[in-house]
């Protein structure tokens, strides 16, 4: 009896540690290594600067980052070039130990753009690759740099 006590108390020490951990981890998705929330907060929101390619030319550049309801990270990059304003979404964006990687593709469908960055602080600042869909073969690089939006640091 004393031992069948002694498991019973067990069982309800270890479920009153367990459940609210995995409670927690099912309630912040981003706490099972993907950064903590601060982080996230951290690489949330409007980015806007410039970039530039092979050829000097620099122009306007700027990202919209956000965590959707399951803990992924979604995006949307906007950009101008001699085709005037472009927009497209992020098919793949990673963001973690405060790394940024993703790809889009250009509005045409033609090509795809390879896109990694570090942050420091309210900013962000990389590289790009441009490729022919379907195609390792770079055509294009060049560099970006982009600030964090006076809005987004403030939450507004």
């Amino acid at each position: 009896m004393r031992s069948k006590l002694f498991q019973v108390a067990l069982l309800i020490v270890a479920l009153t540690v367990v459940v609210p951990s995995i409670l927690f981890a099912a309630e912040n998705p981003s706490a099972g290594g993907q950064g903590s929330a601060a982080d996230d907060k951290k690489y949330v929101g409007e980015w806007a600067g410039s970039y530039s390619g092979p050829d000097g030319i620099t122009d306007k550049l700027s990202y919209t980052l956000s965590k959707d309801e399951k803990g992924r990270w979604r995006g949307t990059v906007k950009w101008v070039n001699q085709n005037g304003e472009n927009k497209a979404d992020f098919k793949s964006l990673e963001i973690a130990d405060g790394k940024m990687k993703g790809i889009i593709e250009d509005p045409n469908g033609q090509v795809e753009v390879a896109l990694e960055g570090q942050f420091q602080g309210d900013k962000l600042e990389g590289t790009f690759a441009v490729s022919p869909k379907g195609s390792t073969e770079v055509a294009e690089k060049g560099n970006w740099k982009v600030t964090k939006s006076a809005a987004a640091k403030t939450g507004q």
